[in-house]
């Protein structure tokens, strides 16, 4: 309805001008997505170190420190194509989970072969946290959000690429390897904490035909129609001003 968008519109605006809240949010999403993609590109920095450690060549190292891509790959095509019947907020917190254990058994990796495999494991639980947290943006953030929302994500991955790689040389170079990855499945134990307390459970998706309609629970404000790739919200006048308030 006409009015309905148009009072959904204000809202928003009125909550970009006047909301210290929308740094914090995206703070907190630059932050999700670096904890949990900072273990991808951590161990190139200490590669040296572990070829030392294991005996193999430089290459070889690096193929198997890679093959976290190939786990990344296919994570991210199953997770897609079942996202639908994916509860968004509980996978991001048992992929973090999940992913910790991978990268403490790190530490003790006995060869190359169980190193290239727990790296495997880690890229699966990286690329279904990171595709069900982009699903989450994608239908909890109108037009209006979405922008900044994604801008901080990327944001947040970019820098784990780097601040990643620095602190992996710096916490290796200074405790050792075993440190690094404890210090790495710390990290990614924090990445879950932070979405517990801040990732809002979204209501429950209800297909309808070659739609998804998303079903407003107690207290939520906006629900969505989603169809042929459309999400169209829509709100009760009522809970308006929680608009402003809203964080993640």
């Amino acid at each position: 309805m006409p009015g309905q968008s148009q009072a959904l519109q204000a809202a928003h605006t009125d909550a970009h001008v006047h909301s210290p809240g929308v740094f914090f949010r995206s703070l907190v999403i630059a932050l999700t997505a670096f904890l949990s993609l900072v273990d991808l590109f951590a161990t190139q920095a200490i590669l040296p170190s572990l070829a030392k450690y294991y005996g193999v060549t430089p290459g070889a190292m690096g193929l198997a420190s890679n093959a976290s891509t190939f786990g990344m790959l296919n994570s991210g095509l199953a997770v897609g194509y079942f996202s639908s019947s994916i509860d968004r907020r509980l996978g991001m917190l048992v992929s973090l989970v999940l992913l910790a254990m991978p990268t403490t058994l790190l530490a003790y990796a006995p060869n190359l072969a169980v190193f290239a495999t727990l790296r495997v494991i880690q890229g699966l639980c990286m690329a279904s946290a990171f595709t069900l947290t982009l699903a989450y943006l994608g239908e909890h953030y109108i037009a209006e959000d979405s922008a900044s929302a994604f801008a901080a994500y990327i944001t947040g991955s970019v820098a784990s690429n780097l601040i990643g790689r620095l602190m992996s040389a710096a916490v290796a170079g200074r405790f050792g390897l075993a440190a690094n990855f404890y210090f790495f499945a710390g990290l990614n134990l924090l990445g879950a904490l932070l979405v517990y307390f801040t990732v809002k459970k979204l209501p429950a998706c209800k297909p309808m035909g070659r739609a998804c309609v998303l079903i407003s629970l107690p207290g939520s404000c906006i629900s969505r129609t989603q169809a042929y790739g459309r999400a169209l919200p829509s709100v009760s006048a009522s809970c308006l001003p929680s608009l402003a308030r809203s964080l993640m």
